[in-house]
């Protein structure tokens, strides 16, 4: 019964990843929402048969993490207009029409409305929907079967997510199977619910009278030349408008950034280490402007890690397209916390979440996700002069 307790005492270690639900074969497994608004499994064990695969698949059970010489490089695309399409610098688009010239399928997150599901693509045409950071929890049910099956029939898949995802999915899938699949996971900070942005969204329509649609994170053609800048489409009386801003004024956003709405098992996250579950990592390489990289990086660059020889195999492929730099691999463990370190959980988080089930997301949004004065006035100051400000308080 060791296994059966295993995932029925997951509780708030759980990831959300849903792979044990595609796993089980007599569907004894389900996932619902609890009261902090994240997705867990839960086990009906008048069902369970006691096979094990949800155990076999639990990427807090297994982690198989590469022990290969990594490399990392600062890059962006070297077509402007790729690299806009990114959040940084453009590199997971390039990766994704290698491997689609290549007859893979892609799978990585993108909106459904306002819903972020993982999706499986096989045109360049689809390709755009799956750029830029989402910071919420994407829906990852059912995915783990789709790739699965691609992969069986011969068919080759480039999966992107988080690092627990990826684990997952290579937990998903037979040691015979694994040389058609390519993973690249992304330095993470912690994930939102749905729930919460579902409840935010509810917010604007009801401030704006109207339907919010397309919302998009790291937007950067803001006027505050900021990397988080925020946009979305709000329909009233049949008219659409393009509302455009930066954290600073958006709850949510704001929330995000302060740490405050993360699922608990974000804060003690057993992937936040070097030693990565994929082939390649992506992330921003944030502070480039400190190191000797002769580039444009006022519009983003990426930091890419290649954690194996395919990994590297398949960056010296699309290097041509990229202007980039190698670097020590310490310099990402100087510039982004997050490569090796989980996310320091705020006091008040519990509270919060409390709040949120209690209170209801407008009201607690009131309370703690507000910006202050300062910080607003701070971003409408000429880029230039911020900049001034930061290197004279030694940032």
């Amino acid at each position: 019964m060791k296994r059966i307790d295993y995932i029925s005492e997951l509780a708030k270690k759980c990831t959300g990843c849903m792979a044990c639900v595609d796993a089980c074969p007599v569907q004894c497994i389900s996932s619902v929402i609890k009261e902090d608004g994240f997705r867990y499994s839960v086990l009906d064990e008048s069902r369970c048969i006691s096979c094990g695969k949800c155990y076999s698949v639990c990427p807090l059970e297994l982690q198989e993490k590469h022990r290969e010489e990594q490399h990392l490089y600062a890059a962006y695309a070297s077509n402007p207009v790729l690299q806009n399409h990114g959040s940084s610098g453009g590199i997971f688009e390039l990766l994704a029409r290698y491997f689609l010239e290549q007859g893979y399928y892609v799978c990585g997150a993108a909106f459904e409305g306002t819903t972020l599901k993982h999706r499986i693509i096989d045109s360049v045409d689809s390709i755009s929907p799956l750029l830029k950071s989402k910071y919420i929890q994407s829906d990852m049910e059912g995915i783990y079967t789709q790739i699965v099956e691609r992969l069986k029939k011969g068919e080759k898949v480039f999966y992107c997510g988080t690092p627990c995802q990826v684990s997952a999915v290579k937990n998903s899938i037979p040691k015979s199977l694994e040389e058609n699949l390519f993973t690249a996971d992304i330095i993470c900070h912690g994930v939102p619910s749905q729930k919460v942005f579902d409840d935010y969204i509810k917010t604007l329509e009801k401030e704006s009278g109207g339907e919010v649609s397309d919302f998009s994170f790291r937007v950067k053609d803001n006027k505050y030349k900021h990397a988080h800048g925020y946009s979305y489409k709000v329909t009233k009386n049949g008219k659409a408008k393009i509302v455009n801003g930066i954290y600073t004024s958006s709850s949510f956003y704001n929330a995000f950034k302060n740490y405050l709405i993360f699922r608990e098992g974000c804060y003690d996250c057993q992937y936040a280490t070097l030693q990565r579950v994929s082939d390649i990592t992506l992330a921003d390489f944030w502070g480039i402007e400190k190191y000797d990289f002769k580039g444009n990086i006022d519009t983003g660059v990426s930091m890419v890690i290649t954690n194996t020889q395919k990994g590297s195999e398949v960056f010296s492929f699309i290097k041509n397209k990229t202007v980039s730099k190698e670097f020590p691999v310490q310099y990402g463990v100087d510039s982004n916390h997050c490569l090796t370190h989980s996310t320091q959980k705020p006091k008040n988080r519990d509270s919060i979440i409390k709040e949120l089930s209690d209170n209801g997301y407008e009201q607690t949004a009131k309370k703690y996700f507000g910006c202050s004065f300062v910080h607003k006035i701070y971003w409408l100051i000429p880029p230039k002069v911020r900049n001034l400000i930061r290197k004279m308080r030694g940032n």
